[in-house]
This record gives C-alpha cells, structure tokens and sequence, in this order.
C-alpha cells in the first residue's frame, strides 16, 4: 500500500509539475522583424509571439477572448490585433507612414506571427522605433526588434524602461 501511495503521489506530482510548464512561462519576448523591400518601397515587418501572451493583452483592453487558430476564433481577431499592432509598434521617418494588416498565422497553438506592411516610402536613413507591445502585461517582457535594409541588420531590445530607439540606416 505505501508502494502504490508514493507511485501516486509521484505521478501526481510530475503531472503538476508538467502542466505548470505549459501554462506559465519565465521568459516574455517577442521577436519583430522590419525589412524594406525596395522592390514595393515598402517596409514588411513580422512579428512573433506566444499567442496566449497576445490574448491576454487584448483581454485586459476589450475583455474578448480571441482565440487565435481557433475554430471558435472570434470574429474581430483580425481586427483587434492590427489595432493592437499599430497602437503598440510606432514607427517614424521623413515620411507618413500607414500600415495594413497582412495576415497572421498560429503555429501548434504556442506561436502567433503577425504581418503588416507600410505605405511606400523612400528609403529612410532614420527610423524611429516605438514597441511597446506586451509590456503593460508582463513586467519582464522584452521585444527584440531588427531592421534590416539589404545585407545590414540592426537590433534593439525594448523593455519597459527602453521604449524607443532610433536606427540609423545606411
């Protein structure tokens, strides 16, 4: 009888310690890339996030579970996400700049990746990055943020203390 008792209680124990894994994560980071395609003059930027992470940063402003990849996705996903993106990733040059929402894609549940792109622009020399996506949810959430013109890649990680950066592109 003690035998099967600590074989259940072990067992119930990995389960716990399994499914708290699943559930909670340490490390909140996004992954965003800007590229300018000069082709359309456009500047196309992905960004990566674990999807949970992203719904419940639109649940704490709209109290609308999305369910991003779900059959029972809600049907302003879309839409609440871009106005999400664009509130929370600002980007400034010499010229105005608009931006529409791509796509997005989920992959295995865990991983949401968000696309937009620019208006067409000349291609900068400055650009001023905001991102502060996430970061009234997560205190420790960190965006890393690269911008790649041809063969060069500048990265920034943004935090809560360091909300803009300003790349110079050459």
């Amino acid at each position: 009888m003690k035998k099967n008792g600590r074989i259940s209680l072990v067992f119930l124990a990995a389960i716990v310690l399994l499914s708290s894994f699943t559930l909670l994560h340490d490390f909140y980071i996004s992954i965003t890339s800007v590229d300018y395609n000069q082709e359309s003059n456009k500047l196309e930027i992905t960004c990566q996030f674990t999807t949970h992470d992203m719904e419940k940063a639109i649940l704490s402003l709209h109290n609308i579970d999305l369910n991003f990849g779900e059959p029972n996705e809600h049907e302003k996903a879309d839409s609440l996400l871009f106005d999400y993106m664009v509130s929370h990733f600002k980007i400034n040059t010499t010229s105005t700049l608009d931006f529409s929402f791509v796509g997005k894609e989920v992959n295995l549940d865990e991983m949401l990746w968000v696309y937009i792109e620019s208006t067409e622009l000349e291609k900068p020399k400055l650009l001023e990055v905001e991102n502060t996506f996430l970061i009234d949810d997560f205190e420790a959430q960190s965006n890393i943020t690269h911008v790649n013109f041809g063969k060069k890649q500048h990265t920034f990680s943004f935090n809560r203390i360091s909300k803009t950066h300003t790349y110079k592109v050459k």
